[in-house]
């Protein structure tokens, strides 16, 4: 679900009737999505990351499996760090 006429639809805040912040599913290149929302844990904020990815990665269109994971908000903000990292230093970048 990309909105081309919006380049920011990947930070379009939904609000679960709990009072939970989703944000909109990110598409991966090769089939499956990379979600994030609030976590309901009572010992500080915590964020959920779910990825579901082909389980065949020849069949993208086959069965899925998930992998959810449950980061405390300085492990969210390693992973964000990370992945700016990553993309920033990538080596076909010029």
């Amino acid at each position: 679900m990309t909105d081309t006429a919006n380049d920011n639809w990947h930070l379009t805040r939904t609000t679960t009737d709990r009072g939970f912040g989703h944000l909109p599913p990110i598409p991966s290149e090769y089939g499956g999505e990379i979600r994030a929302y609030e976590s309901s844990a009572a010992s500080g904020p915590h964020i959920w990351v779910r990825a579901t990815a082909p389980a065949n990665m020849n069949d993208p269109t086959g069965p899925t499996v998930e992998a959810p994971m449950h980061l405390t908000a300085d492990n969210a903000r390693r992973l964000a760090e990370q992945l700016l990292a990553l993309v920033d230093g990538h080596y076909q970048n010029d």
